[in-house]
This record gives C-alpha cells, sequence and structure tokens, in this order.
C-alpha cells in the first residue's frame, strides 16, 4: 500500500496557518496567565496596604500587641469595641481567603505574622472565646470564624477553645 501525500500550495497555507494560530494561542495564553497573577498581587497588595498603613488599624494591632488586658467587662460599648471589631473581621476576611484557596499558603505568608500576632493576645483569646459562646447560645454563626479557626489550627489557641466553657472568664451574657 503506497500512501502519498501530495501537499498543494493550499494543504501548506493550512499548515502554516494552523502553526501561526497554534503559536498565537499560546502566546494569548501566557499574557492571560502573566496578567492574573499582576492582579492578584496587587490584590494582596491591597489588604497588605490597609493592614499595615491604614489609619486606625495599625494603632488597634499595637492596643492588641502592648495592652494585654483590653479585653475586660468595660470592653463593651467602649470608644475601641468598634475599632477592634474592624480589625478581626478584617483579618477574619484574610483566614476566609485562605481557608477558601482563594489565596495560596504562600500568599497567606505575608499576613502570618499580623494574624498570629493578634492571636497570641490573652485579651483576644478572651473575646474570641466569650463572641463564640455567644453565638452559639444565640445559634448563629460566630462574627470571627475563621479568625478562631486559624488560631487553633495553627495552636495558638487551645485545642478545646470551642467545647471548654470555663476556660477563660465568661464576660457575655451565654
Amino acid at each position: 500500500m503506497n500512501l502519498c501525500i501530495n501537499l498543494t500550495a493550499d494543504n501548506w497555507l493550512k499548515i502554516i496557518s494552523l502553526l501561526f494560530a497554534t503559536i498565537g494561542g499560546f502566546f494569548i495564553y501566557y499574557q492571560w496567565r502573566k496578567s492574573i497573577k499582576t492582579r492578584r498581587a496587587e490584590f494582596i497588595n491591597q489588604i497588605l496596604e490597609k493592614l499595615r498603613f491604614d489609619k486606625e488599624l495599625p494603632k488597634y494591632m499595637y492596643i492588641i500587641d502592648y495592652n494585654q488586658h483590653w479585653y475586660s467587662q468595660s470592653f463593651h460599648d467602649s470608644d475601641i469595641e468598634a475599632s477592634i471589631d474592624k480589625l478581626f473581621s478584617y483579618v477574619d476576611y484574610i483566614c476566609y481567603l485562605k481557608a477558601t484557596k482563594n489565596i495560596s499558603a504562600t500568599e497567606f505568608k505575608i499576613f502570618q505574622y499580623e494574624i498570629s500576632r493578634i492571636c497570641v493576645s490573652n485579651s483576644t483569646k478572651k473575646y474570641l472565646w466569650n463572641l463564640y459562646h455567644f453565638s452559639r447560645k444565640i445559634k448563629s454563626a460566630c462574627s470571627f470564624q475563621y479568625l478562631i479557626d486559624y488560631g487553633i489550627n495553627s495552636e495558638l489557641f487551645p485545642t478545646d477553645f470551642k467545647n471548654n466553657n470555663s476556660l477563660y472568664t465568661k464576660t457575655l451574657n451565654w
């Protein structure tokens, strides 16, 4: 059986066109991947800028770091409660992004230091523990669940954080 492929000028043009289309497709794919990486980097930078250089958030980071006893009964309805909640909401969102794999483990490392600093504070643990148990009492999700889960999973919170009702001083009515 003798197969002879006769490549006419028309066939050569089709092959060359297909080759150029393939090369173009690879180039478009490369540019698309590059633009996604750039947008991710910009997104991470926006989060980082707010966390580190916002007018308010670093101020309350400092309170958490250096005032080890910021959480007590007088905290609720105080001037700093809303600002601490704002900071915790922000880092909870970062923990949410990590948990849902919207940021990679490598990208999360950029925020890990600040989040760990928040989690090692005894007042943070007391506050989040009270909020968690209060939320359970009213059959609601806790506002800072992803931050709590991060604290437990990274062993910055006690492993029985969610189950031990006498771990810290009860401040909220639950």
